[in-house]
């Protein structure tokens, strides 16, 4: 059975637990940063929610450039950190989206984004894989980014960072606002290790009755067997009492 979590705060872990959810997402970067004190505040607060932080987003910050970044030793020690904190909290699977860091300059040709980027995902995933966590190349829709905006993108990448530590995840957000068909999904097969999930147009919690169509989705993960987690990365219609809602709505959805 699918695990279903959602993206938030170490805060917010007693909250997510008592809606549902197996997991919750942390922002990778605020972990890293974290000082002693506030990483361990965040330990105790999952501790005593019951709840691991089975994956994390906002793998990079803004003040790495990646796609010109030619000295990697600051990146590396950034990475190395939140990588090891990561492990203590139970994380399996880091998300790299990170649409400020990745961004294409005008001055680099799309067709040369892929290339560019494949060295520093393969870098993090030799990294990630120390510490038994896998990176999963998040596509991102148009609009917030210039580079790897479809699930075929991510395939592509994924191929050409050429890392047991690097895969991909399928953000139904983002392939709704890409007007992405979900079947390209069957093509993804065993490399798609994480899911995200919010409605399209609004980017709020899935909810019944919302009036968008989120079988074929669903159907596409079942057709491939899909034995990973789906975070929902989206804010609440009315309150924080929706998510209770939403991870039963979607539970249904996942049978």
């Amino acid at each position: 059975m699918m695990k279903l979590g959602v993206c938030g705060s170490a805060q917010k872990a007693a909250w997510a637990k008592e809606s549902g959810c197996d997991y919750i997402e942390l922002n990778f970067t605020s972990v890293a940063e974290m000082d002693e004190q506030e990483f361990a505040e965040a330990q105790q607060l999952l501790q005593s929610a019951g709840l691991a932080a089975e994956a994390m987003n906002c793998f990079l910050p803004q003040r790495f450039p990646i796609m010109t970044l030619e000295d990697t030793s600051e990146l590396e020690a950034f990475m190395r950190r939140g990588f090891e904190r990561a492990q203590a909290l139970g994380t399996k699977v880091v998300v790299f989206g990170s649409a400020k860091a990745r961004v294409r300059p005008e001055s680099i040709p799309k067709e040369d984004g892929i290339t560019r980027l494949a060295p520093i995902f393969r870098l993090a995933g030799g990294i990630a894989a120390e510490h038994g966590i896998r990176i999963a190349i998040e596509p991102l829709n148009y609009r917030e980014c210039n580079v790897v905006n479809t699930l075929r993108d991510g395939m592509t990448l994924a191929k050409a960072a050429d890392h047991e530590g690097v895969a991909l995840l399928a953000d139904m957000y983002h392939m709704g606002e890409n007007d992405e068909n979900f079947d390209d999904i069957l093509d993804a097969g065993e490399i798609l290790i994480h899911c995200h999930i919010g409605r399209p147009a609004g980017r709020k919690y899935p909810m019944p009755g919302d009036g968008y169509d989120y079988a074929p989705f669903f159907a596409a993960l079942r057709k491939i067997n899909y034995p990973g987690r789906l975070s929902v990365e989206a804010g609440a219609p009315n309150g924080p009492e929706d998510l209770a809602v939403s991870i039963n709505y979607l539970r249904g959805l996942c049978e």
